[in-house]
Formats: structure tokens, sequence, C-alpha cells
């Protein structure tokens, strides 16, 4: 019973939103994320590595740490929401729709990663675009507006390639339980190719990104959030299990296909990130940096692929923390760019250290466990020396590109800000919970 509690959960808080009382909609969407938060901490700790499977439902150690990952997000972002909305001017759909949307918003990503039928995934999925490009419209801007019309438009295409690869796993093999699925070389290729391009538009491989600094740029920081951390994720693990058909169809063109996407994406992004003058799209092409590694990751197999979901997990928390800390500073200075923005750890001091820890964190510095992902998976890439090399330039890239942009804005003299001290404590905590989870990496290691 307990995959109800991610189906029924939020579905009941997402309903109780639609009445016309906003302290009962901020209570029962809190009351949901905390709810599903415990169930999955549960999950995780009854699985133990084995297999959970009931109906259509299904879990494994992977989905369900992308579950511990959305839910804890789906948290955060609630905590974070009871702030924002009040500073919202005017609402594109209304205040009722927003927590209507955030809760349908995490229904459809547990309902995606707790499903072995790819065809489930694909619905879950695409019920994701469409509740997040509501979720993106959130404040009547020109800008928001034209960002959610484009991440439709490009998810969409993106997903019509994930359903031909979908059919022709189904032609061949008569089932979507992808744990069931061998297919013949060829055919496993070319499924894995079309999925690639699918469901890596979603995850926010190049060339298929072009969606995601406007989406995650345009966003309230807590639906950026969301998009950043349990979306791309929740993408990701799809991705995960078409690869997984292929390698155990012995389909292994695939896997350097994987590889050659993530590594140009991590590229690309890294450099993309240096002329950066917006501070929100300087963090949606970090995530776009550090999807393409953990891509590269997935590719390489073994140690490399439990790499990058950890990868996933603290770049999640972290990244998190830096868009619900944007959120702080954009509301403080009335101003997203980032020349505009000084002395953060004078005039938001708390914000400020959770945007110092979250770069760190994102850009693998220890004593993150980001920094162990990134050095498995490029430790993995010796074989192929440009591969190597590549992944190097492109993490180098983005540490000191990154790192530079916070440095610029969180030294230096400024005037003290107020806002709620708690709107500050939840980017803290957000990051805070990443260096946890790296001291608790780092400690089943050293025994």
């Amino acid at each position: 019973m307990i995959f109800w509690i991610f189906v029924l959960s939020p579905m009941i808080a997402g309903l109780v939103s639609l009445l016309p009382y906003s302290k009962l909609r901020e209570a029962a969407t809190l009351a949901s994320s905390v709810l599903t938060l415990v169930a999955s901490i549960f999950l995780i700790r009854i699985i133990e590595g084995g297999v959970i499977a009931s109906g259509i439902f299904f879990a494994d150690l992977y989905s369900a740490v992308i579950v511990f990952l959305v839910s804890s997000i789906y948290f955060l972002s609630t905590a974070y929401s009871i702030y924002y909305i009040r500073k919202v001017s005017e609402f594109f759909l209304g205040e009722h729709y927003y927590y209507f949307l955030l809760n349908f918003f995490a229904l459809t990503m547990f309902f995606t990663s707790l499903t072995s039928n790819l065809g489930l995934m694909w619905v879950g999925l695409e019920a994701t675009t469409i509740v997040s490009a509501l979720l993106i419209t959130l404040e009547r801007k020109k800008a928001g507006i034209e960002a959610a019309w484009r991440y439709v438009i490009i998810a969409s295409v993106g997903l019509g390639f994930a359903l031909l690869s979908l059919m022709i796993i189904y032609s061949a093999s008569n089932t979507l339980n992808w744990y069931e699925i061998k297919l013949p070389v060829y055919q496993a290729l070319l499924a894995t190719v079309f999925a690639l391009i699918g469901f890596g538009t979603k995850i926010g491989l190049f060339p298929m990104h072009t969606w995601l600094p406007d989406a995650h740029g345009t966003a309230p920081p807590s639906v950026s959030a969301m998009l950043s951390s349990a979306l791309l994720p929740v993408a990701f693990l799809t991705y995960f299990r078409v690869l997984s058909i292929a390698i155990n169809s012995h389909a292994y063109v695939a896997t350097n296909l994987t590889v050659f996407f993530g590594a140009a994406t991590a590229l690309m992004a890294s450099l993309l990130m240096i002329p950066q003058e917006i501070i929100k799209r300087l963090f949606a092409y970090s995530s776009m940096d550090v999807m393409g590694i953990a891509t590269v990751g997935l590719g390489l197999g073994k140690e490399a692929t439990l790499a990058s979901f950890l990868l996933l997990v603290i770049h999640g928390f972290a990244k998190a923390g830096l868009f619900y800390a944007s959120g702080n500073i954009i509301s403080s200075y009335n101003t997203e760019k980032i020349k505009d923005i000084i002395g953060l750890l004078n005039s938001l001091k708390l914000t400020g250290i959770a945007l110092i820890l979250g770069a760190l964190a994102v850009t693998g510095a220890p004593p993150f466990a980001s920094f162990l992902a990134e050095l498995i998976i490029l430790s993995h890439s010796f074989a192929n020396p440009i591969l190597t090399a590549t992944l190097f330039v492109a993490i180098l890239l983005s540490f000191l590109s990154l790192n530079y942009h916070i440095t610029k804005m969180t030294f230096g003299d400024g005037e003290r800000r107020k806002i709620p001290i708690y709107t500050e404590i939840i980017p803290l905590l957000s990051t805070l919970v990443a260096l946890g989870i790296s001291f608790a990496v780092l400690e089943v290691l050293l025994r």
C-alpha cells in the first residue's frame, strides 16, 4: 500500500487546494509533502537493494532514490511557496491553481518513477510537461508565457521521438515492462537512439536543451527547483530503463552514444555559463552541465552509474537551494542581473552562505560527495583520453565560471535587507542536507 501514498496524498492535497481557503491549501500541500517524504525514506529502507512490485507499481533502489529526491524538493518548494506566493502581484491562473498544479506536478513525477512499464512512464512524463508548463506561467509576464510555450513545443516533439522508441520495443517484445525485454541488437540500438533524442530532451541534453534555460529562468524559484532538481532526474531514470534494455540486448553502441551526448552537453553547458548575466539562467546551465556528466556515467556503467545517481542527489538538494536563494535575491534587489547583485554576505547573510555552499556542491568541490561522484565517473573514462580531457575541461570550466559569478555576488559591501528569516533558512537547509548526505556517504565508504 506504500505506493498509493505517492498517488493519493498529492491528489487529495491538489483537490483540496481548489477550495477557497488559502490556509487550508497551504496546510494540505505541506502535509502531503511531509507524508510522501516520510514514505520515501521508508521505501528506501524496505527495499535494501532488492525490488518491490505490485500491479503497475515497481520500485528498485534507483527509483526509490529518485522518489526520495522528488519528495524532498516537493516539501522544500512547498515551504518556500508559502512565502513567495504572497509576493506575487498579478497571477496568470490564480493562487489556488498554483497549489493544485504543484501537487499534481509531484504526483506525475512519483507515478513516472514508480512503474516498470515504459508506456506509463512516457504518459507520466507527458503529464509533467503539461503541469509544469502551467506552473511556469504563474505570474502574468510575457517572458514566462513565451518560455512555457517553447517548452511545451520542444518537449512534445522530443517525447514524440520517445514514443517511436517505445513502438519499436513493443513491436519486437510484446511488452513494455523494461526488465522483461531483450531485443535483437539492431532494434535495441534504434530504440535507444530515439529514446536518447526523446527522453534526452527532457533531461536537457545538447542540442535538445534549448527549452531549459528559458523555462528555469522565468519560472518561480520553487518551480525552477522542482524542474531542475526533480524533473530532470525523473527523465534521467526513464532513459536509464531504456538503456538497460540495450545493454541486456548487447547493443553496446548505445552506451557510446550516451557517453558522447553526455560529454557534449557538459562541455557546451560549461562554455555557456561563462558569459551569463542572469542569475537563474546561470543556474539552469549549471543543471545542464551536471546532467551531462551524469549521462556520461550512465553510459560508462557499473560504479559510474551509481556515481551518477549520487551526483543527482547532491546536485538536487544544492541546486534547489540555489534557486530558493535566487528568489530571495531577486525579491530583495529587484533585479536578476548578476552585475547588480553584490555583498550578499552583508545584505542577506544566510542566503549568501547558501549560495556559496550550493555552488561548491554542484561544481563538485570537496567535502561534497559530488566531488567523489565526478571523480569516479572521470576515472572510468580513462580508456578514452579524448573523453577524459573533455570531461576534465567541462568540470574545470563549470567550477571556475559558477564560483566566479557567485563570488562577485556574495562578497563586497552591501546594505542589510530585511526578509523573513525562514525564507533564508530554506535555501540554507537545502544545501546543508546535501552536505549531510555527503558526510554520510563518506562515513559508509570509510568503514
